[in-house]
């Protein structure tokens, strides 16, 4: 059997220090990160360094200096920064390859690697194949690199955001409460909303001495909705550990996750016949019922496999102008370039709800919602689907039970050793009997 690969569906991620991320690893890391930027980037590379609040990460950008000081490629280390400005300062010619040292979502004990290559895009899956047979090959040795900090580029990011933003309209006399997971973005998110005029309030999220994910952002909202509610706030904004992702609350404490987001942008863009093709990308997570609604205003939905660097891809194949993931994920172009960040799409939706004159609680129920049961099933490996017959039979039989009605989606994780079973279909009843049946069934993967 082939090694479990380095890159999964978000880059490299897995428990700091440990497997993917043990020092040797970080070394070989930093190595295949300068072999492959001198043959296929620059001749001599600039690397610029960000990475999240976690703990583990000053020993991440050590090792992966080290690997890339044996190749004598200098470092600049940007200190804590949103992974999206990281890909912003690629995108804008700053650096060469960007590298973001984040595990996202995930829990503080986890931490990971992202690469950014000219234009900000993320590495595909075939350059991510590259790299991983360059990380084997390479030897763990490292040594002292040269690193230059840039304490410059948060601001300029800030800058840049309020400068992109401006024109979508001030949001003077809306008071938002907003949670920054205790990670990267709490330094710059608050900041670009009080430039644009909103009343930002932080009770959730924002602790520096906090843990990064830890009851709070993106993955656990329900202290972020309870202070929108007792605050009488307007609604609010989360974001994951890294900034990629955002949840918008509206005057209800109620969540607007990616799909009802997609929607109000999608209708915003279109009133402007600025949705390019009228149609949006999303993936096969995305709710029924966002394509539905999309499709009664003449708008084509066109899914893609899970991940927002597939959503990318399709958007530069098509040229659309928006797409995105149920999770938060949003993907905005702007002029040529393609833009997945939390702080921006949050803070549109917010300026397009204010264009149309409608509160935010409306544009959450034009998208109606299809009962859809997501469940985790934990797996020792992940073993292909072809080589579990008993559970290839389980699906065809509750996707033949489904068809033309609903939908299932069963994909193992990029990122932690989990099966995701997601079913939907008109009655909640048939959809959690499926996935009941689907979870047995999954005791067949061994």
């Amino acid at each position: 059997m082939s090694p479990e690969p380095f890159f999964g569906t978000d880059g490299i991620r897995g428990r700091a220090g440990e497997g993917a991320l043990s020092p040797d690893n970080l070394r070989r890391i930093g190595r295949a990160i300068a072999a492959f930027a001198r043959e296929k980037v620059a001749t001599s590379p600039r690397v610029f360094v960000g990475r999240d609040t976690r703990p583990s990460g000053p020993a991440l950008l050590a090792g992966v200096a080290e690997g890339l000081g044996a190749e004598g490629v200098p470092v600049e280390d940007g200190g804590v920064l949103p992974t999206p400005a990281v890909a912003w300062w690629s995108a804008g010619g700053g650096c060469d390859v960007g590298v973001a040292l984040t595990a996202s979502h995930n829990p503080v004990r986890d931490n990971g690697i992202k690469v950014f290559l000219p234009g900000g895009r993320k590495t595909s899956p075939e350059e991510e194949r590259d790299l991983d047979a360059r990380i084997r090959a390479a030897a763990p040795t490292g040594a002292p690199a040269t690193v230059r900090a840039r304490a410059d580029v948060a601001d300029r990011y800030v800058d840049a955001v309020v400068a992109m933003l401006a024109g979508g309209g001030r949001l003077d006399g809306l008071r938002l409460v907003v949670d920054c997971a205790n990670g990267a973005t709490q330094a710059t998110a608050p900041r670009v909303l009080r430039a644009l005029g909103a009343t930002v309030e932080t009770p959730v999220g924002s602790d520096a001495a906090g843990a990064i994910n830890d009851r709070c952002g993106t993955e656990s909202p329900a202290a972020w909705l309870e202070a929108v509610r007792t605050r009488g706030a307007g609604g609010g904004l989360a974001f994951d550990g890294d900034g990629d992702r955002v949840l918008v609350a509206d005057e209800t404490a109620t969540v607007l996750d990616g799909d009802p987001v997609l929607h109000l942008l999608a209708v915003d863009l279109d009133a402007r016949d600025a949705l390019v093709g009228r149609r949006v990308v999303a993936t096969m997570m995305s709710n029924f019922g966002l394509e539905q609604a999309l499709h009664a205003r003449g708008i084509a939905l066109d899914r893609v496999d899970v991940g927002d660097r597939f959503v990318a891809a399709r958007m530069r194949e098509t040229g659309a102008s928006l797409g995105g993931e149920q999770s938060g994920h949003v993907v905005l172009r702007w002029g040529e370039a393609l833009l997945g960040d939390g702080t921006v799409a949050g803070v549109a939706a917010l300026q397009a709800a204010r264009r149309r004159g409608v509160a935010l609680s409306r544009c959450r129920a034009e998208v109606p919602r299809c009962p859809q049961v997501l469940r985790n099933v934990r797996v020792e490996r992940k073993v292909p689907f072809a080589e579990v017959p008993p559970f290839v039979a389980a699906m065809d039989v509750e996707r033949r039970a489904l068809q033309g009605r609903g939908r299932v989606y069963v994909r193992y994780s990029g990122t932690e050793p989990v099966l995701r079973i997601m079913v939907e279909g008109p009655d909640p009843d048939e959809v959690a009997g499926a996935v009941a049946r689907l979870e047995r069934a999954a005791a067949a993967i061994r």
